[in-house]
């Protein structure tokens, strides 16, 4: 990743390689799938991915959302924890699975994002410090954190090549999710920067151009998905017709993921909807 020339780095675990990107006087970045990002020092946010197992000693853990890239951080002895109530079933394998795949059952190849199986456990206390800004599309409770005028957005938005190459963003209700891009562009105009959880890490005006693309990106896959359904698909016709346009492999867990994006898609634009033998069909 290219480190822009306005920030910082500190190396917090030389074994590891572990740096930081200084982003603001009080907050760096851990760069990672999500980024980590830590505030004084001693409020952490979405730490997991590659940073599951630094030792970061925070007084406080927080989590945008309940999807197991995001919760590593709940199972330290971090002296506050912190979830949006919303994802709470995220606390067992069980939940986290239907959070992602819309299912669960015994151990499958397909569940590819098992990454956290251990049951977790929370006294969901929030610093005082932080304000919460409610997110909704990725997730039910999908929440951004506004820490010393920096927004962690997690997932909210993402990387321009994140989106190349998957072309379908991962949210339970699209147009919830939309609605909250809104919320973050109004939110920018009084703010220093934000970071997300899946992308790049620069100032706020190339952060601006990000956010602008996810929107674009949006307004584009709805076209896209109408201009699927023209002759009847089902959803996940209509993703694989879709994903085509990326660079990502089509695997089956993508697609069922992704399938769960575009029937919220569907669910609006569908002028007819039917029951055939290839089952639920979505016509244009």
């Amino acid at each position: 990743m290219t480190i822009p020339s306005l920030f910082k780095t500190r190396v917090i675990n030389s074994d590891l390689q572990t740096t930081t990107m200084k982003i603001s006087k009080d907050i760096e970045v851990l760069p990672g799938s999500p980024n980590t990002l830590i505030y004084e020092g001693r409020i952490v946010v979405d730490q997991g991915g590659k940073n599951s197992s630094l030792n970061l000693e925070a007084e406080a853990q927080l989590a945008t959302h309940g999807h197991m890239d995001h919760i590593a951080g709940l199972l330290t002895k971090a002296g506050k924890k912190y979830l949006p109530r919303e994802d709470m079933w995220a606390l067992s394998l069980l939940g986290r699975r239907a959070m992602t795949y819309g299912f669960s059952s015994a151990q499958s190849a397909l569940f590819t994002y098992d990454l956290v199986k251990e049951q977790i456990s929370l006294n969901n206390s929030l610093p005082s410090e932080v304000q919460e800004v409610r997110l909704p599309g990725h997730t039910p409770g999908h929440t951004g954190y506004i820490l010393g005028n920096v927004l962690y957005a997690g997932d909210a938005f993402f990387g321009t090549r994140v989106l190349e190459g998957f072309i379908f963003p991962f949210y339970v209700d699209f147009w919830s999710a939309m609605d909250s891009l809104k919320v973050v562009k109004d939110l920018l105009r009084s703010l220093d920067n934000v970071a997300i959880s899946h992308g790049p890490i620069y100032e706020k005006r190339k952060m601006v151009e990000v956010l602008e693309f996810n929107i674009k990106h949006g307004e584009k896959l709805v076209t896209w998905v109408k201009e699927a359904i023209s002759q009847g698909a089902t959803a996940e016709e209509v993703v694989v017709k879709v994903m085509s346009k990326g660079t990502g492999e089509i695997k089956p867990t993508n697609v069922i993921l992704n399938s769960i994006t575009a029937k919220s898609i569907l669910s609006q634009v569908a002028r007819d909807i039917r029951v055939e033998s290839r089952g639920v069909v979505y016509w244009g």
